[in-house]
């Protein structure tokens, strides 16, 4: 397959593995006999629930397995995927959703009323959006195999938003019987209805994970567009090949072992663009915007004086520069809470973000009463940024006066780790 040709057909598969939030900075020459797209993805996919964890690494795949009722396009305005029509009572208290023909999941059976129901009650266990719309909730039930309800005592505006957003946990659809595990327990069965299936026999994590082409996937009419519109896929076989270090993605790549590498090292992009086989581009213009998450539930973090000592002393750029550099065209700082370039996007509330002061933070912490207990920071070595933003972590702890103990493991291991609410 030549690069043009490569080119044009990753553009089918853009809005699945490149739409909402996902980079796409790096293409070369593939294997094209097979139709098979060889992609080198940011990190290994150790767990494939989608629902049970937040990592992106497993969204991103899994929109290629599981579909949802809504999509968001380039605006980030929620438009119809699974769904074939809806109406709000003019009240704004009772929903109806009614599901488009030929839906049907990758074992066969047909997706019905009440698989979405399920998948929805699941999901609303461990999202946010999903949690506000239940406190409000009167009832949320099929009314046949192809339509249901959602009934609220409160009108929830962002309804559709919420069916068709790209930030994990996404509103993937699955066979009831699957739907109905426990939210906080990881599926063992990966049966969706998107564009793909999952090969299971074929996955080795840490290694590989293999998706095939669902024969019986019915596309919308409509132009893609992010998450919305018709999902056409353009290979027959997507390979994710596991490649933890950066140096050996970058020879894979230039040598036409792979296609598709998600997140080159920033060091290395240079060395990629002087390859006129190879295409470095930013394909996502919101960029990714890292969080410091603190463990709410357990001393130290519980103690909102501690949380307020280290967003004090924390400077984003020391954060930024570790993982791209100093070309500051490809990153900036910002005082919100929320995503630049998006419509609801606004400073208010993040006036501490603006302060820097080591100082201010150790009084802080002193009135805590922190008295040296370590803190544990678990950083995953296998993911570039994530090392280095853990080291500046690290840093940031010691110079406040916080006793640190680093443990470095992988990006797998972080995930379930972070999943757990018993004590560190």
């Amino acid at each position: 397959m030549d690069r043009r040709t490569f080119l044009k057909t990753a553009a089918g598969t853009g809005a699945l593995a490149a739409a909402g939030g996902l980079a796409m900075p790096a293409l070369a020459q593939g294997a094209a006999a097979s139709k098979t797209l060889r992609f080198v993805p940011q990190a290994n996919l150790a767990n494939f629930d989608p629902i049970w964890g937040t990592q992106y690494v497993v969204r991103n795949a899994a929109l290629l397995v599981w579909d949802t009722p809504y999509g968001i396009d380039s605006k980030f305005e929620p438009k119809r995927q699974m769904v074939e029509s809806e109406t709000v009572s003019a009240d704004g208290l009772t929903w109806t959703f009614k599901l488009r023909d030929g839906l049907k999941f990758h074992d066969g059976a047909p997706v019905t009323a009440k698989d979405v129901v399920q998948s929805l009650k699941r999901w609303q266990a461990r999202d946010p959006m999903g949690l506000m719309i239940k406190a409000i909730e009167v009832e949320l039930a099929p009314i046949d195999d192809m339509s249901w309800k959602w009934v609220l005592n409160k009108p929830y505006p962002k309804m559709l938003f919420a069916l068709g957003k790209n930030n994990s946990p996404c509103t993937f659809i699955m066979p009831e019987r699957i739907a109905k595990t426990d939210p906080f327990t990881q599926i063992t069965e990966y049966i969706g209805s998107g564009p793909m299936k999952f090969v299971r026999s074929e996955w080795v994590p840490g290694a590989k994970a293999v998706f095939e082409k669902f024969a019986d996937y019915k596309p919308r009419s409509e132009k893609p567009d992010w998450l919305s519109g018709g999902k056409v896929m353009m290979f027959d076989r997507v390979e994710w090949v596991i490649m933890p270090d950066p140096a050996t993605a970058a020879a894979a790549l230039q040598n036409g072992e792979v296609d598709w590498w998600e997140t080159p090292l920033a060091d290395l992009v240079p060395v990629l663009k002087r390859n006129a086989n190879v295409s470095v581009d930013i394909g996502d213009p919101l960029g990714n915007i890292g969080a410091f998450r603190m463990n709410h539930l357990h001393p130290p973090f519980n103690n909102v004086k501690v949380r307020q000592a280290v967003m004090t002393a924390l400077n984003q750029e020391d954060y930024m520069r570790s993982i791209v550099g100093d070309d500051d065209k490809l990153w900036k700082p910002m005082a919100s809470f929320f995503t630049p370039g998006t419509p609801l996007y606004t400073e208010e509330g993040g006036e501490m973000m603006k302060k820097k002061s080591v100082a201010e933070a150790k009084k802080l912490l002193a009135e805590a009463g922190y008295k040296g207990e370590p803190v544990i920071c678990v950083v995953a070595q296998d993911m570039a940024a994530t090392k280095s933003m853990g080291d500046v972590t690290a840093e940031l702890l010691k110079s406040i006066g916080m006793k640190v103990d680093f443990i470095a493991t992988d990006w797998g291991t972080v995930g379930a780790r972070r999943a757990q609410k018993t004590p560190p």
